[in-house]
C-alpha cells in the first residue's frame, strides 16, 4: 500500500480516528484530574575535602570530593536519613513514604548535590527539604570524622536553602494531554486501518464488477450532480439491449432501492413515452404509495379480483408517470404475483403504456423476482454501494439462479451521521 491508499483510508474513516482521539484525550484529562497536586522544594549543597594549601593538594581534594559525592547521593535516599528526619520533624509517615518523596542528584564532574522533596503542600515540602538537608549534613559529618574531636575529612555546605514553592509541579496536565493526543492519533489510525481492511462491503463500482457475472449498466449517485445524466445513460443502454417495454427491478441487498425505480420511470417519461410504475414489492409494502392517489385500490386488490387495472392506476403529476401502488396486502399476495392474474395485469399494462416498470421484493427477501423474471423483457438488480458485502451479492446471485438478469445498477446514497460515525462510506 502506498501513501495515497492510507490517505483514502483516513478520509473514509476520519470519524473513527476523531472518536478514538477524543476518547484518549478525555482519558488523559480524567487521569490528570485524578492525580494529586504536588509541590517540589529543593536545596543545593557543595562538598569540599580537607586538603593542604598547595595547588596539587587542592586538585587532589577536588577529585576526592567528586568521588565522595557519588556515595553521598545514595546516602540521601537511605533509610537512616529518612528515619532521622522523621524523628527530628515529628512527621507522621513511614520511612518508605519519606524515601519516596526525596530525590537526590549531582551534576556530572561537580561536587554539587541537589536534594528535592515532593509533597502535597508547599510548606511541608520546604520544611521536609530543609530537615533532610540538616540531617544529611550531620550524617556526613559523623561518617567523615576519623577521630573523636577531629575535624571531618569532608564538609557539606548549604548553597541554597529550600524556599516555599511558588506553584505546583504536578500533575503535568500539558504533558499528559500531549501523550493523549499522540496515543489517540496512533490508536485511531490503527483502528481505522483494521476497520477498513476487515470491511467486506463493496464501496466502488470496480469492487462490485469483480463480483458480478453480469455487466454494470448504471452507477447512480442519489442527490449528487450528474445523477440525472447517468439515469439517461442507463435508459439508453436498456433501449440498446433490445425491447424495453417491460422492465423489472429487484435488489441484491436486503432492502429495495425505490429511488432507482422512480428515477428510471421518470427518465422514460421525459422522452414523451407513456410510463406506468408498478409497486409489486411485498417486502416493503406501499413504498410507492406516497406518490399515488389515496383513492387507488392498489395492485393487491386487483390480484384478488376486487378491483380493475384502469381504476387502480393513478397519475403522478410531478413526473408525468402513472403509478399502480401495491395497496393493502395479505398473506396470499406473493402467491397471486406468481399466478396468471399478475401476468394478465402486465399484459394489460403493456397494451396501455409504452413502458411498464415494476419493482419487486429483494431477491434475498422473497421469491417474487425469480418467479416473475420471465414476464419481462429485461431484469435489473440494484446494489447499494457502501452498504452491501461481497457475500451478500454472491448469495443473492446464487439465489437468483438461472433466471435472466440483464445487468446491475450500482446505487450510492449520502451517508447519515450515524453511518459516518461507524466508519461507513
Amino acid at each position: 500500500m502506498g501513501l495515497i491508499d492510507y490517505w483514502h483510508i483516513a478520509r473514509r474513516r476520519w470519524l473513527i480516528i476523531a472518536s478514538v482521539l477524543l476518547l484518549c484525550v478525555l482519558a488523559a484529562v480524567g487521569y490528570a484530574q485524578s492525580l494529586p497536586t504536588t509541590y517540589v522544594a529543593s536545596s543545593s549543597m557543595y562538598v569540599t575535602m580537607a586538603t593542604g594549601t598547595s595547588v596539587n593538594d587542592s586538585y587532589q581534594g577536588g577529585l576526592a570530593a567528586q568521588q565522595r559525592v557519588r556515595s553521598y547521593v545514595d546516602l540521601a535516599n537511605s533509610a537512616t536519613l529518612a528515619k532521622r528526619t522523621i524523628d527530628d520533624l515529628g512527621l507522621k509517615m513511614s520511612i518508605d513514604d519519606l524515601q519516596g518523596k526525596i530525590t537526590a542528584t549531582s551534576p556530572p564532574a561537580t561536587t554539587m548535590i541537589n536534594i528535592a522533596v515532593t509533597d502535597s503542600t508547599p510548606t511541608r515540602a520546604r520544611d521536609i527539604a530543609n530537615g533532610v538537608v540538616a540531617q544529611f549534613r550531620r550524617l556526613i559529618g559523623e561518617l567523615e570524622t576519623i577521630e573523636v574531636g577531629a575535624a571531618p575529612a569532608a564538609r557539606v555546605e548549604v548553597i541554597d536553602r529550600a524556599e516555599l514553592p511558588t506553584g505546583p509541579t504536578g500533575p503535568q496536565t500539558t504533558r499528559l494531554l500531549a501523550l493523549g493526543v499522540l496515543a489517540g492519533l496512533g490508536l485511531g489510525c490503527l483502528v481505522a486501518f483494521v476497520r477498513d481492511r476487515t470491511d467486506r462491503r463493496l464501496r466502488t463500482s470496480n469492487e462490485l464488477e469483480a463480483v458480478l457475472t453480469v455487466p454494470i449498466l448504471g452507477i447512480l449517485d442519489a442527490g449528487r450532480p450528474g445523477a440525472e445524466d447517468e439515469t439517461r445513460r442507463l435508459r439508453t443502454r436498456l433501449l440498446r439491449n433490445g425491447d424495453a417495454a417491460a422492465i423489472m427491478l429487484t435488489s441484491l441487498t436486503t432492502t429495495s432501492e425505490s429511488d432507482v425505480t422512480m428515477a428510471l420511470a421518470k427518465s422514460f417519461a421525459d422522452t414523451g413515452r407513456h410510463v406506468v410504475l408498478v409497486d409489486a414489492d411485498t417486502s416493503n409494502a406501499g413504498r410507492l404509495q406516497p406518490y399515488a392517489s389515496d383513492q387507488s385500490p392498489g395492485l393487491a386488490r386487483v390480484l384478488r379480483g376486487s378491483a380493475q387495472v384502469p381504476e387502480s392506476v393513478t397519475w403522478w403529476q410531478q413526473t408525468g408517470v402513472s403509478v399502480l401502488p401495491l395497496g393493502d396486502t395479505d398473506p396470499q399476495t406473493s402467491d397471486l404475483l406468481a399466478s396468471d392474474r399478475f401476468s394478465a395485469v402486465i399484459a394489460k399494462l403493456r397494451t396501455d403504456f409504452d413502458h411498464v416498470i415494476v419493482q419487486v421484493a429483494p431477491i434475498t427477501g422473497a421469491a417474487d423476482a425469480i418467479a416473475l423474471a420471465g414476464l419481462f423483457d429485461q431484469t435489473l438488480a440494484v446494489v447499494q454501494l457502501g452498504g452491501t458485502s461481497t457475500a451478500q451479492v454472491r448469495g443473492a446471485l446464487a439465489t437468483f439462479g438461472d433466471a435472466t438478469l440483464t445487468g446491475v445498477v450500482a446505487h450510492s446514497v449520502p451517508s447519515s451521521r450515524l453511518q459516518r460515525l461507524m466508519g461507513r462510506p
